[in-house]
């Protein structure tokens, strides 16, 4: 009898998680009990080859499961613009484990869980939605204001591109140059929220936040992290709770040094006066509104957790690609040599390289494109939820459906890119050399959950790269290696560099 009941219990488990729970979902990889399809993508890291390997096997929209939660993935550029775009409301909905964000956030805190979208549930749980989106949009024009409004932007970046040529001019042996991008990009975010930079005095601050930054990210790439974010429950267990005390450590540590940053500015700035800075205007708004109902979506808490979230997402991403930008063009000196002749063309003098030569350096630009498109820093995009029953290629999702728009695939789709792991900036020119604008390329997301600071990423992107090349005659010893690693982002490994003043040997 035991065996009978044994037998028929294993049964119906396997009927369970072979057929039934994937019974109306797009097709895709048979998901392990309890660990989903993980194991796949952690074989195949940074994750391309899975997302590629089953969308080629299961279609451009299929299913993967992370433990016992199933994920719709989309993974061709027509199938994403017909839903992330034309249909954009229906899929801007929030992935939420509430759960793992109570326990790391302290709530529905920072870009990320104030982002757009739409909340389901009762009315009470629609009116947080409503509020959380209002501190949504102040943080768009926020950043606007402060540093991400067009002319800003030029004037912030082009401030350390001016200290990035410094530090590399009193360069004479090789140097690091992550360590460089990081410093620079690492003092733009910091000017926008803090209100200044990290000069010589102040580095040893700028590499406790990035290490402390580092250090998180790398927890979160542990294994044991992604089980407990799928089940928060497993903390309690000692195996677990080790990693899980280890991450909160790292977040306290960056949590108390933003929160003395900010009792500092509460101390010093007068609400009277005009704002300088993105944690000034947050403290004045958040004066405006005591005593109304949206008052206590701007506590601290939530200060503190849109701080993070920019300074990470400002940070990481750019200054990763300008490293990756680096990397490949000393890898392939035809496109070095290339550059160099633009530059020479256009540019003529040794002025700095601003955005409105940007139209006249179409090889550069090209190379900019190529490089974001190739470093693909991000193999998995930003769950997004549907906000209402759908239909897509044929498949009924209901709301609340988790679906990611799997850019990284797009990115590297031979239909659109031929030899997609090739450098090749020729891929982003027409034939009379012009400039080609390509729509697949969509390195900051796309939808109405698209990255907030698209805009100074794209002028951070330009200027740093032209100056640098426009100024100096980049090499190295040893080539750069291309194999990538992944941290939060997908990382180049770390390489040193000679730069060598090229108006200085004309003279």
């Amino acid at each position: 009898m035991f065996l009978l009941i044994f037998t028929a219990v294993i049964l119906g488990f396997l009927f369970y998680e072979l057929y039934w729970k994937r019974r109306n979902l797009p097709p895709g990889p048979i998901p392990l009990p309890f660990i989903g399809n993980l194991l796949e993508v952690m074989r195949n890291e940074p994750g391309y080859e899975a997302y590629r390997k089953w969308t080629n096997q299961y279609g451009p929209v299929h299913t993967y499961w992370l433990g016992s939660r199933p994920m719709v993935a989309v993974s061709d550029y027509a199938t994403i613009q017909a839903t992330f775009i034309q249909d954009a409301d229906k899929y801007a909905g929030r992935f939420n484990n509430l759960e793992m964000t109570k326990m790391y956030r302290g709530g529905n805190y920072g870009v990320v869980e104030t982002a757009g979208g739409f909340v389901e549930g009762p009315e009470a749980v629609r009116r947080v939605a409503k509020l959380l989106n209002l501190v949504f949009s102040f943080t768009l024009h926020t950043l606007r204001d402060f540093g991400m409004g067009k002319n800003i932007m030029e004037e912030r970046v082009m401030l350390e591109v001016e200290y990035l040529l410094e530090r590399l001019e009193k360069q004479v042996d090789s140097f690091e140059m992550q360590k460089e991008f990081d410093i620079s990009v690492g003092s733009i975010i910091n000017n926008i929220l803090f209100g200044y930079r990290y000069d010589e005095d102040k580095l040893e601050e700028f590499f406790f936040v990035k290490g402390s930054i580092s250090q998180q990210m790398k927890e979160f790439m542990n294994p044991k992290l992604f089980l407990l974010i799928l089940y928060p429950w497993l903390r309690y267990l000692p195996y677990f709770n080790t990693a899980c005390q280890r991450l909160f450590g790292y977040r306290d540590l960056l949590f108390n040094y933003f929160r003395k940053q900010i009792a500092t500015k509460e101390k010093e700035y007068d609400l009277d006066e005009e704002p300088n800075d993105f944690v000034e205007c947050f403290l004045k708004e958040r004066s405006k509104r005591k005593g109304t109902e949206s008052e206590e979506f701007y506590s601290e808490m939530q200060l503190l957790n849109l701080v993070f979230d920019l300074w990470v997402a400002g940070m990481e991403t750019t200054a990763n690609t300008l490293t990756w930008g680096v990397c490949y063009i000393v890898n392939h000196p035809e496109v070095q040599k290339k550059i160099y002749q633009e530059l020479d063309e256009k540019i003529k003098s040794d002025r700095r390289v601003e955005m409105s030569d940007k139209n006249s350096l179409p090889y550069l630009n090209a190379v900019i494109c190529e490089v974001q498109r190739l470093c693909n820093l991000l193999p998995q995009n930003l769950f997004h939820a549907t906000t209402e029953d759908v239909v897509i290629n044929g498949y009924s999702l209901p709301k609340g459906t988790s679906i990611v728009p799997q850019i990284s695939c797009v990115m590297y789709d031979e239909k659109h890119f031929p030899e997609p792991y090739k450098f090749d900036p020729s891929r982003f020119l027409n034939a009379d050399g012009s400039f080609r604008r390509r729509e697949e390329l969509i390195p900051f997301s796309i939808g109405k959950r698209q990255c907030v600071g698209e805009g100074l990423a794209r002028i951070e992107l330009f200027l740093f790269l032209a100056n640098l090349f426009h100024r100096f005659e980049i090499t190295a010893s040893e080539k750069p290696s291309m194999k990538k690693t992944f941290g939060q982002t997908v990382q180049a490994a770390p390489y040193r560099i000679f730069a060598k003043n090229r108006f200085a040997q004309r003279h």
